[in-house]
């Protein structure tokens, strides 16, 4: 059953990018001249970079800008004993010359499980480099990113699904590390005057290598935004828009890979906000339900 879900998940998003970039005229925006152009990704994701809500864009905050955000995020499992997590995030990112952004994100969470915990969770740092830039119909922009996972959480009996005994709002014991690629492409429809935004990333995930809380697995991601309000001047600068977002994991230890679905709105003005609803697939496990609240702005 999740290897099929897995699998149609590959081929939903091969659909979509061959309709998208083999079947329509595109007029081929360049990211770097138009300014316009980044909006469909300009706020930060949960991971800290900007991006959607989960997933992160290629594009890169201008120099010296800088993004903050506030989120918060809620996730109910019906596990044994049932789990409930509620998580507010503090996220900052900032642009740098050479087409580098930073970010940071400090996860303040209270566990539910059998008992409960509140406290400080794993801090998250992470770097991108924008590598290519969109150019023409079929040339996506790309970005390699690097996430750091930090053991900051509050140690406690009480453990999070899947957890290890004792790891309390910790995630990881020494270290995480994310690395992978990202491509997006924001596409402007002609004579019709309409733009969405595309976004793929995949890579890898390890923490505690030879350790008992050893984790390796690939990780993967697909989204698209799809304006609801167009403005005839300017159709990649939508103030609402519609995400949806697949994410997941790939050959995780003990049969827990995980396939993510987020659908949710995002209204873009001087502050950002974005909402969504979260369904989890989990193997051998409880699907989750949840949900996601951002607030953010660049200055």
């Amino acid at each position: 059953m999740k290897g099929r879900l897995r699998m149609g998940t590959v081929i939903a998003a091969g659909i979509v990018c061959y309709a998208v970039f083999g079947q329509f005229e595109l007029s081929g925006a360049r990211a770097e001249d138009n300014e316009a152009f980044n909006t469909l990704g300009m706020s930060t994701s949960l991971s800290g970079l900007t991006g959607l809500a989960v997933i992160e864009s290629a594009h890169t905050l201008q120099p010296w800008k800088a993004a903050v955000s506030v989120a918060g995020v809620y996730a109910h499992s019906n596990s044994s004993p049932a789990t409930n997590v509620y998580q507010l995030e503090g996220i900052i990112g900032l642009g740098l010359p050479g087409r580098i952004e930073l970010a940071a994100m400090a996860p303040g969470i209270r566990l539910d499980s059998g008992g409960t915990v509140t406290g400080l969770g794993d801090v998250q740092l992470s770097g991108k480099w924008r590598f290519v830039d969109q150019r023409g119909d079929l040339w996506p922009s790309a970005a390699l990113a690097v996430t750091g996972t930090l053991p900051t959480g509050k140690k406690d009996p009480v453990t999070l699904p899947a957890g290890q005994p004792g790891m309390g709002l910790r995630t990881v014991e020494h270290y995480g590390l994310a690395i992978k690629v990202i491509a997006s492409a924001e596409l402007e429809f002609t004579p019709d005057q309409y733009a969405i935004g595309l976004y793929g990333e995949g890579g890898f995930f390890f923490q505690d290598l030879d350790q008992p809380t050893e984790e390796k697995n690939g990780i993967y991601a697909v989204g698209v935004a799809l304006p609801l309000i167009m403005r005839s001047d300017s159709p990649l600068n939508s103030p609402l828009q519609f995400l949806f977002e697949v994410n997941g994991t790939y050959k995780r230890a003990a049969d827990q890979d995980y396939v993510a679905l987020t659908p949710g709105l995002r209204y873009v003005g001087p502050v950002t906000v974005t909402a969504g609803f979260q369904y989890t697939v989990i193997q051998r496990a409880p699907d989750a339900l949840g949900g996601v609240v951002q607030i953010g702005f660049v200055f």
